[in-house]
């Protein structure tokens, strides 16, 4: 793990990086939804919703190694949509989080995570929070040994979202 921390290097992705971005998102759903798990759906990704993210106030960064775009994630600083009367300005909220599947086992979803965790603190926040599908429980579980502690389930028309967070 401490030569993976050496390698990679977290950053604020830049517009140029829209596209390598987008792939990433779409290559998880694309996965996702091979083993049957609809929480991403590709034909919902647009270049144009990256480019949201990086011009209405949410970070999004990116993992490089081995000179390659690995992962990524976004920080936004509200979420009304999803927590509702809980969305408060002392979280941080993380959002399409994703890894490229030929990484996998390098531990660069973690480092990810911690990273995400480590920019949340810098604001001055005191809360760190995500959301994913109720019905994947592989990822529920890895949220969970993240040290993430669930708050509730959240029901729509057709899916289920468990929302999580790290008081810190």
């Amino acid at each position: 793990m401490e030569q993976l921390e050496q390698q990679l290097k977290i950053r604020h992705a830049t517009s140029d990086e829209a596209a390598d971005v987008l792939e990433l998102w779409l290559m998880s759903a694309r996965w996702l939804n091979a083993k049957g798990i609809y929480q991403w759906r590709p034909e919902h990704f647009r270049l144009e919703h990256v480019v949201e993210f990086m011009n209405d106030g949410a970070d999004v960064y990116v993992a490089e190694y081995q000179g390659a775009i690995v992962g990524t994630y976004v920080l936004t600083w509200s979420d009304p949509l999803i927590w509702n009367e809980l969305d408060h300005n002392g979280a941080g909220y993380i959002h399409r989080f994703a890894v490229n599947r030929d990484y996998k086992g390098l531990g660069i979803g973690e480092q990810l995570i911690q990273s995400a965790i480590g920019e949340i603190r810098q604001r001055g926040k005191t809360v760190v929070r995500l959301d994913c599908m109720a019905e994947n429980p592989r990822l529920n579980q890895y949220y969970r040994d993240l040290g993430f502690g669930f708050v509730r389930r959240l029901e729509f028309d057709n899916w289920a979202a468990n929302l999580y967070e790290i008081v810190l």
